[in-house]
């Protein structure tokens, strides 16, 4: 059970996501995760729970300016990272991520990453 990206370029993927965490600081329950590194033909789990009926945020990108982004900006910084929505810090840039969501149906979810 869970959430997972798959990389269907030739590049590796770097992916950061969002989902709901209530009680999370700063008065916005959503947590947000990375970076993690999807390899070309990979997939990737970055979320264990029933994925249904959930929302989901996610920015990934390629390195070569393949870039999946949406209009929700968040900060991330560089390296690896396990924030509440509203953290940042000086090392970092902000991002726009874009939502998904899953029908209640869906023990798994996969985001499929292609250009």
């Amino acid at each position: 059970m869970g959430l997972y990206f798959q990389n269907q370029t030739n590049l590796p993927v770097w992916v950061c996501f969002a989902y709901y965490r209530p009680g999370c600081e700063g008065g916005v329950d959503w947590d947000k995760k990375g970076w993690y590194e999807v390899s070309p033909g990979q997939t990737v789990k970055v979320w264990s729970g029933w994925a249904g009926n959930n929302t989901f945020l996610f920015y990934a990108e390629d390195g070569a300016g393949g870039v999946w982004e949406g209009p929700f900006p968040t900060f991330v910084p560089w390296n690896a990272f396990d924030w509440c929505w509203n953290t940042a810090s000086n090392d970092g840039r902000t991002l726009g991520f874009r939502n998904f969501s899953v029908s209640w149906e869906y023990m798994d979810y996969t985001i499929q990453l292609n250009l």
